[in-house]
């Protein structure tokens, strides 16, 4: 596997680039990108960078988990071409994304300028890396969504993939931010998507509320602190109208100082 530091590599010789970007602290979800990746046949780029300017609390940067020995070894072992190691030269000179508007509902309305910051440092990696695909996860999925209108707009000729969301055995979302969680906490954290799934099962558009406001009271109850509990087109982030044909049921919570997010698409109203 190569790896590569400098802005100025030449990736350009590499041809149908697979391009999966990372804050690292790698788990089976990023080994999952990767495997889909490696299935178009393509060369399959990582990026390991802790991006400054989507955190808009200093701790929440300062705590991100690190584990980059691990991590390349993790890249190794799952067929990774090549890693792309940046420091925080890449900003130098770096053109600032303003997000749409899709940005200020969700997790963009407590993190103001969060996806402004997650565009800014995209739109540098791919003008850099020039990839054929990239990869994203849809556990962040309002971040997917505009990260695909973004290179729909820009970036014509690349194709965005979203991949399903990655979970332990009792449903909870695989995410670095649960390494922060203790063994009690990441029990409990398995009821964000049970709640969920209750609300999908029992979904109507007349009673959509009504299942929202019990889940949160049990959430609450349990000891979490609830951010939002959402639902909105999954297509355009916009409330759901005659027109929509699938529904995306979002959901950020704190237990303790730890956010975490979690959705579920619900494909008949």
């Amino acid at each position: 596997m190569i790896q590569v530091t400098s802005s100025d590599y030449n990736f350009s010789k590499h041809r149908d680039i697979a391009f999966v970007p990372t804050m690292g602290n790698l788990h089976e979800g990023h080994l999952n990108l990767i495997k889909e990746a490696k299935l178009r046949s393509c060369f399959v780029v990582v990026s390991i960078f802790i991006n400054p300017l989507q955190f808009n609390d200093a701790n929440d940067l300062n705590n991100y988990p690190k584990s980059i020995d691990t991590d390349i070894k993790l890249l190794e072992i799952a067929g990774c071409d090549l890693v792309f190691l940046p420091d925080e030269s890449i900003l130098h000179d770096i053109d600032s994304i303003k997000a749409s508007d899709q940005s200020n509902i969700l997790c963009g309305k407590s993190r103001p300028g969060h996806f402004d910051g997650v565009l800014t440092i995209v739109n540098r990696l791919f003008n850099i890396i020039n990839p054929k695909i990239a990869f994203f996860g849809l556990k962040d999925y309002q971040q997917f969504i505009l990260i695909k209108n973004y290179a729909f707009e820009h970036f014509s000729d690349l194709l965005i993939i979203g991949v399903p969301t990655s979970r332990n055995i009792a449903g909870l979302a695989l995410s670095s931010r649960n390494n922060l969680l203790s063994a009690e906490e990441l029990s409990l954290a398995s009821n964000i998507y049970k709640e969920l799934y209750k609300i999908k099962t029992n979904f109507s558009l007349n009673n959509v509320d009504l299942l929202a406001n019990v889940a949160k009271q049990n959430l609450t109850m349990l000891g979490f602190n609830v951010d939002y509990l959402d639902y909105l087109d999954a297509f355009t982030l916009n409330e759901v109208n005659s027109s929509t044909s699938t529904i995306i049921i979002a959901i950020a919570v704190y237990l303790g100082e730890i956010r975490l997010i979690d959705n579920i698409l619900v494909n008949e109203i």
